[in-house]
């Protein structure tokens, strides 16, 4: 009987050690799959950082140049549009309401046609489009302007 017993214990305390060297395994993986999403999450954070400091820079690069006058109104209107729906912030003011001549002039402009296709259009009608756009830029000059102050104004704070 006493062998009996000798066998269990020793067995008994394979099946311990096992279990305990398995559930050693599976912390130890649980450990290293925490720290790679950590590794992942701050990778995600510094892209994201990144993505918002282009956005920043861009913003206030053609907000700066449209001030200045060195940048056709519609043009930058297009640019800053884009820009600003891509800027990550939360509570972010509503663009239209709060930039509302960028709005406007960004209205006539997104539906033309760019680079080759503008190329391929008919003559007369990319010459009515440069017309309306023109027309545009000069009712809308001051509101723009107004506008691109409050986005240097707000980026500004940010930086």
């Amino acid at each position: 009987m006493t062998t009996l017993w000798v066998i269990m214990l020793l067995l008994g305390a394979a099946i311990v050690i096992g279990l305990a060297f398995y559930a050693g395994k599976l912390l130890w993986l649980v450990n290293l799959q925490t720290q790679r999403q950590a590794q992942e999450q701050q990778q995600q954070q510094a892209k994201a950082a990144e993505k918002k400091r282009y956005l920043h820079e861009s913003i206030v690069l053609i907000s700066r140049a449209m001030q200045e006058q060195q940048c056709e109104f519609s043009e930058g209107a297009l640019r800053l549009w884009v820009l600003l729906d891509h800027w990550p912030e939360e509570n972010k003011p509503d663009a239209a309401i709060a930039y509302p001549g960028l709005y406007q002039m960004y209205l006539v402009v997104k539906d033309m046609p760019t680079h080759q296709a503008r190329k391929d259009q008919d003559k007369k009608l990319t010459r009515q489009q440069d017309k309306r756009r023109q027309q545009a830029e000069i009712d809308l000059k001051e509101q723009i302007l107004a506008d691109v102050t409050l986005l240097l104004a707000r980026f500004q704070q940010l930086a």
